[in-house]
């Protein structure tokens, strides 16, 4: 599956997601919008698909909305002194809560690996706020200015960021649009590691590959897990993530895990 703003392929079990407006430093326009959420219906669907990697052609990850081209509603914006484009199954109008979703969902239970350089601003932030891990290349600099335009991050960044960094940090960059580098973004946890920039997909591709060759039900478990019980309390999130593990315990790869230890071989996992 290949479109012009978004490039898809597997290898080995990797799914690559590829932001490829490298001359507007991959700013979103309603084409990469509806062909990111696409690719995320398509690794979900996609049995081969053990781990995905999110990253951009270019100087840049993602500018956030291209505001040249796409509306708030991620529509076609339109045109001085033309008529306003039709409305389509993608686009919500004035109002109406947003009918496409290009980040990761919730609902992804396979972990979405971002490889972050140059900029990560609004939807682009919000792009790596919604994958499991964030390697970001020495350089980078990530933001959310979307109150200095008048409006606020809609795709998860109001969510994810507090939890990230915390609620004072959080605060800050959210209430000024600050934009801060790399290494800064590291202190803060926002980001799992610094790399130089061409050891960016390297590094991501490493992390991916370990996940990969590990029991797929157990890493989709996992991940599950964690987002499930976010926000849930004690006694709730311990009861989950043992039932998780109870579940987990017929399975055939839970059963391989443990012969191939005693046989002290390799296991040979099989998704079942």
């Amino acid at each position: 599956m290949t479109q012009d703003a978004v490039s898809y392929r597997i290898d080995a079990g990797i799914a690559y997601v590829c932001l490829n407006r490298p001359a507007v430093h991959n700013a979103l326009s309603p084409a990469s919008v509806r062909a990111l959420s696409r690719a995320w219906q398509a690794i979900a669907l996609d049995r081969t698909v053990k781990v995905a990697i999110l990253h951009a052609s270019g100087d840049s990850f993602c500018s956030g909305r291209d505001l040249r081209e796409t509306d708030l509603g991620f529509g076609p914006r339109a045109r001085a002194g033309e008529p306003a484009p039709q409305d389509d199954e993608w686009s919500s109008r004035e109002g109406e809560a947003r009918r496409i979703h290009y980040v990761p969902p919730a609902t992804l239970h396979k972990p979405v690996i971002a490889a972050v350089q140059g900029l990560a601003l609004g939807g682009g932030l919000e792009l790596a706020l919604n994958c499991d891990i964030r390697v970001a290349a020495a350089g980078a600099r990530f933001g959310l200015p979307e109150v200095t335009k008048g409006v606020v991050p809609g795709s998860g960044g109001l969510y994810w960021l507090p939890r990230l960094v915390g609620m004072g940090l959080a605060m800050e960059m959210l209430l000024t649009g600050r934009i801060i580098d790399a290494q800064e973004a590291l202190a803060m946890r926002l980001v799992n590691r610094v790399v130089e920039p061409g050891d960016l997909l390297p590094v991501a591709q490493d992390i991916a590959a370990r996940i990969a060759a590990l029991p797929t039900l157990a890493v989709q478990a996992a991940k599950e897990t964690v987002w499930r019980t976010m926000g849930a309390g004690v006694e709730e999130g311990l009861r989950v993530g043992e039932h998780q593990n109870r579940v987990l315990r017929m399975t055939q790869d839970a059963l391989e895990g443990a012969q191939a230890f005693e046989d002290r071989r390799a296991p040979r996992y099989e998704g079942r």
